[in-house]
This record gives structure tokens, C-alpha cells and sequence, in this order.
């Protein structure tokens, strides 16, 4: 008898990776941010040019799987399908790669998009049945189970944080950059972190441990916490001196 090797994503074979990618973009964009993907946010997102994301945006809208216009994109039911396939498998990637292999926290998410564009919805599953069915990514992002469940951010934005409040880190950015400083900040999900200060071009000053902190606010912003006790209201510290 001859055997033959399994037939990866048998059901999304006649999409590319990059077509994967622009789904994946989108479907975080409206999910997360609950608004239509812009072109210039895509192309910032994906690191390529405006030109070339009107182009795939087009292909993608002929094949019947985003609405788009000038105001931005939308994922059709059928983009949406295949999208919620795209970032579970992405999710799950991650979490096999840091729960199995011991890959460290920076570097996982850029390794699991290369790896999420080779698994099928059967293998999938069965790597989230070897895993026992996790909730979170190891950024802290929940793991959607259906497509009807959707990724929105939990908690709130560390930026809206008052002086001297503190919070529990919900979930981080992905990018490994960003993961290499919170990871040696020991900023990450679960951490308790206490705003002390903000500095007028919008640095966040942050506590976390005995540790101090300037964060920019770019990173300050996607930082997901849920908030807690702590004496909200405490004057803002401005000091100099601090690097974002």
C-alpha cells in the first residue's frame, strides 16, 4: 500500500500566504479596534507599500472576501471564515512553539506566521487537544474558538491609566522588538503595574516591581491592562531625564 503524506490546509489551499496575512491584518483591525482596516494602517501593520495594499485589497474583493472602498476594508462572511482559521492557527502556533518547544517569548509571533500557513483545520485541532485547549497566546490574547468569538482587546489601555493607579497586564504587543524591552522590564501578562507619572510628549511613567519605567506611548498604548486599586487621582510626576 502506499502511503502518502498528509495533505496540508486542504480547505484554504487556494489561498496564498500573503492573501492569508492581509485576511489576518484585517480581522484583528475589526475585531480588536471594532472599525474598518485603513490602507495606510495595513500597510504599517504588514510593512509593505500603500500602492501594494490597494492592489491585494482589490483581489481580495474580487474574490468575494472583503468589501472595500475608500473609507477602508471589511471582511465578507467568507473572508471572515477564512480569517478566524488564519489567527487561531497563528495563536496556537504560538502556544506550541513556547509550550513544546521552549521558544522564548520574543521572536515566537514572527515564527508562528510562518508556521500558521502550514496547518490544516484537522492538525490544528489536534494541537489545540495536545495543549488542552488554552485561552490565552502567550501574549495574552485570547484564542478565539469559533469564528463568531471574537478577539477584541480585554481590560483597557495602559495610556488611560491615572496617575497612581495600578493594573494587572492583560496582554502585550507581539512584535519582537517591543516583547525584547517588556520581557527585561518584566512587564507581561499577569504583571501588576502602577502608573507614576507622564511626561508631556505622552511617555507613560510605570512602577512594576521596584523597578521605574518610561514607556513611550506607542507601546504604552497597546499595553492591555485590567485595572485595580491603587490611589488613583495622585499628582502626575514629571521629571526629566527619562528615555522612552
Amino acid at each position: 500500500m502506499i502511503m502518502t503524506c498528509h495533505q496540508f490546509k486542504s480547505d484554504v489551499s487556494r489561498l496564498s500566504s500573503s492573501e492569508e496575512e492581509y485576511l489576518e491584518a484585517i480581522y484583528r483591525r475589526q475585531t480588536e479596534a471594532g472599525e474598518q482596516a485603513k490602507v495606510k494602517d495595513l500597510a504599517k501593520s504588514l510593512g509593505v507599500k500603500e500602492p501594494s495594499v490597494v492592489q491585494m485589497l482589490n483581489k481580495l474583493r474580487n474574490r468575494g472576501l472583503v468589501t472595500y472602498d475608500r473609507s477602508g476594508a471589511m471582511l465578507t462572511e467568507r473572508g471572515r471564515d477564512q480569517a478566524f482559521k488564519v489567527v487561531r492557527r497563528h495563536k496556537l502556533a504560538e502556544r506550541l512553539l513556547c509550550d513544546v518547544f521552549g521558544h522564548e517569548l520574543p521572536g515566537v509571533h514572527e515564527h508562528a506566521c510562518e508556521l500558521e500557513h502550514v496547518l490544516d483545520d484537522e492538525l490544528t485541532e489536534r494541537i489545540d487537544a495536545m495543549l488542552k485547549k488554552p485561552a490565552t497566546c502567550p501574549h495574552g490574547g485570547a484564542i478565539p474558538r469559533t469564528k463568531d468569538n471574537s478577539i477584541h482587546r480585554e481590560g483597557q489601555s495602559l495610556v488611560n491609566l491615572e496617575c497612581g493607579e495600578s493594573g494587572t497586564v492583560v496582554t502585550i504587543p507581539e512584535e519582537r522588538e517591543t516583547v525584547e524591552r517588556l520581557v527585561a522590564l518584566n512587564i507581561l501578562p499577569g504583571s501588576r503595574v502602577r502608573v507614576v507619572g507622564k511626561l508631556p510628549r505622552g511617555a507613560v511613567i510605570v512602577q512594576c516591581g521596584k523597578t521605574e519605567v518610561a514607556l513611550s506611548r506607542e507601546i504604552a498604548s497597546r499595553i492591555m491592562v485590567s485595572r485595580g486599586r491603587g490611589g488613583a487621582g495622585a499628582r502626575c510626576r514629571r521629571g526629566r531625564g527619562w528615555r522612552a
